[in-house]
């Protein structure tokens, strides 16, 4: 077996082993606390981060492992797994639906696996390089979408909009076909598929929030970056964009530097 096949076999049972924990968890009494920088907390997302590093361990104790709620274990091989248990805290403390565990393998800080896991309803978006990615069983793309003007914007809580990126969201703000808001990670999963054209999140985000995104958008045809264009990786952090195609990235990264 391929090695990134071997490691993407591990992640989706990694996923199938969280969602049964975390969708029990948004049935019963959820109990929530707040972490210094007022950000939610459940005993979720400790508790499912603490089963994938033991595991993840146990399989590749060579890989290096990056959590939101556990920092950075150096490895020694080229991979590091990328963790988020519960993507969307806040949303899921309060009983919400837009919500998913993230789980990214990056080689040489790039990410290469994604998987974006929403325990409620029960679906899964899967993408591993050169494989597209995969929904409810089958490839999606892209809507391949050109024209800002046409587009179905998603556009992330008002409030991880701060200084300059404040002004890119109010370009967004004013155009597009229709606008959806803090749709979170499964709107990168619905850019993949077609449903949404364009997702813009504000300066709020680090690498666990951030690398699961990369391949699910890219192998499906999609465009994501900084607001300057730049790739993402292990390292990025801050604003991010996901389009339906170069074409329409392009227009869009052009709108985010328009002052207003």
């Amino acid at each position: 077996m391929h090695e990134l096949d071997h490691i993407l076999a591990a992640a989706l049972n990694l996923a199938e082993s969280a969602a049964g924990l975390s969708a029990q968890a948004w049935h019963s009494d959820l109990a929530v606390t707040y972490k210094s920088d007022g950000s939610s907390l459940t005993e979720a997302d400790l508790s499912i981060e603490t089963m994938w590093r033991e595991r993840i361990r146990q399989q590749f104790p060579s890989h290096g492992i990056l959590g939101e709620e556990y920092g950075f274990e150096t490895g020694r091989s080229a991979f590091t797994w990328v963790l988020d248990p519960i993507d969307g805290t806040r949303q899921f403390g309060t009983g919400l639906l837009n919500f998913a565990s993230l789980i990214s393998v990056c080689r040489d800080e790039s990410p290469v696996l994604g998987i974006i896991d929403m325990p409620v309803p029960g679906a899964r978006y899967v993408a591993a390089e050169g494989k597209g990615t995969v929904f409810s069983g089958r490839l999606v793309r892209s809507s391949g979408r050109r024209e800002l003007d046409e587009a179905v914007i998603s556009l992330a809580n008002p409030d991880s909009f701060r200084g300059d990126s404040a002004s890119g969201y109010r370009q967004l703000l004013s155009t597009g076909r229709l606008r959806v808001f803090d749709g979170g990670a499964p709107a990168y999963g619905a850019l993949s598929r077609g449903l949404i054209d364009i997702c813009l999140n504000g300066d709020d985000l680090d690498a666990y929030d951030i690398c699961a995104l990369c391949p699910v958008v890219q192998e499906a045809g999609g465009v994501i970056s900084d607001w300057k264009g730049r790739p993402l990786s292990l390292t990025s952090s801050g604003a991010i964009v996901a389009c339906a195609s170069p074409e329409l990235h392009s227009v869009v990264l052009d709108q985010l530097l328009l002052p207003v």
